[in-house]
C-alpha cells in the first residue's frame, strides 16, 4: 500500500511540474521556402518563390514576326530569364501554358517577408528595342501566366 501511495504522489508530482520551454525564432509562414514548424515567434526570415510563365497568342506571334522581330527576350526586375526565338514563327498558345513547359519562357522569382510580390517584367528584341513592359503581382508557391496579345502590343507601342 505505501509502494502504490508513493508511486501515485510521484506521479502527481511529476505531472504538476510546469516546463520551461524556450521560445523558438525562425520563419511562422507555412507558405515560405523555410518555413519552421517548431517556430513559436515568427523572426521575418520568411523567403518565398513564384513562378511566372511568358507566352504569346496566335495574334502577337504574327504581329512580331510581321515586325522582323527575331528574338523576345523577358526580363524580371532587371534580370534576364529567356528568350522566345522567330523560327519561321513564335511559338504562341490559344490557352495559359503549364510553367515551364519548353517552348515557352518561365521564371522563377525570390523575395522575403511577404507570401506576394510585385515585379516589373519586360519583353525586349534582340535590337534593345522595348516591346511591351508591365508590372505583375505574384503569390508565393504559385505560377503566374502571362499572355502577350497583339493588342497589348499595339496599345504600348501607341503610348510608349
Amino acid at each position: 500500500m505505501k509502494k502504490i501511495l508513493l508511486f501515485s504522489l510521484s506521479l502527481i508530482t511529476l505531472i504538476s511540474c510546469e516546463t520551461n520551454s524556450i521560445p523558438v525564432e525562425g520563419c511562422t509562414d507555412p507558405n515560405a521556402i523555410n518555413y519552421n514548424p517548431q517556430a513559436d515567434i515568427n523572426n521575418n526570415s520568411c523567403d518565398f518563390t513564384g513562378d511566372i510563365i511568358f507566352y504569346l497568342d496566335a495574334a502577337a506571334g504574327i504581329y512580331l514576326y510581321n515586325e522582323g522581330v527575331d528574338k523576345l527576350t523577358f526580363y524580371i526586375d532587371g534580370n534576364n530569364i529567356g528568350s522566345q526565338y522567330n523560327d519561321g514563327g513564335f511559338y504562341t498558345a490559344q490557352t495559359p501554358p503549364n510553367c515551364f513547359d519548353n517552348f515557352f519562357t518561365t521564371g522563377s522569382v525570390y523575395w522575403s517577408n511577404n507570401s506576394y510580390t510585385t515585379i516589373s517584367w519586360e519583353a525586349i528584341d534582340e535590337t534593345g528595342y522595348v516591346w511591351y513592359d508591365s508590372e505583375a503581382y505574384l503569390e508565393a508557391n504559385t505560377c503566374t501566366t502571362m499572355e502577350l496579345t497583339a493588342n497589348k502590343l499595339t496599345v504600348y507601342q501607341e503610348n510608349n
